[in-house]
């Protein structure tokens, strides 16, 4: 089955989405933005339909995702990487302030979580905080 109908078939519709959103921008607001300086550059990786980094406020937003769709879900500050979390060479080393991950690991092998945790750590500043 091809990732974008698996992502249909699975995910919600447009209004529960609508829902979802309103959801994440409260929990950015309240919460995550404690975590995130607004002069960041947050990653949102597996961002699926981009709740997250579309509500975190940051100077740079990047959704790494292998789903064709996310780039319609994305907003318009956001860059959208079409890649595979465990292949991010499109991203410059330490040059990440955030790595944002959620509801994703589950999917992955044990060695595809270690090969993500390595690319997460190349490209953070500094390494993992």
């Amino acid at each position: 089955m091809e990732i974008d109908t698996l992502y249909k078939i699975r995910f919600p519709s447009r209004k529960e989405l609508a829902g979802k959103n309103k959801l994440w921008r409260v929990l950015c607001k309240h919460y995550f933005s404690r975590y995130v300086d607004k002069e960041a550059c947050v990653l949102d990786m597996a961002a699926g339909y981009c709740e997250f980094i579309n509500n975190i406020e940051a100077k740079k937003k990047i959704a790494v995702d292998i789903n064709p769709d996310t780039v319609r879900y994305a907003g318009a500050d956001v860059q959208i990487i079409r890649a595979k979390s465990s292949e991010l060479e499109g991203i410059a080393s330490n040059s990440i302030d955030v790595v944002f991950i959620s509801n994703f690991f589950e999917h992955l092998t044990k060695e595809e979580i270690l090969s993500t945790l390595r690319e997460c750590k190349r490209t953070l500043r500094g390494g993992v905080k």
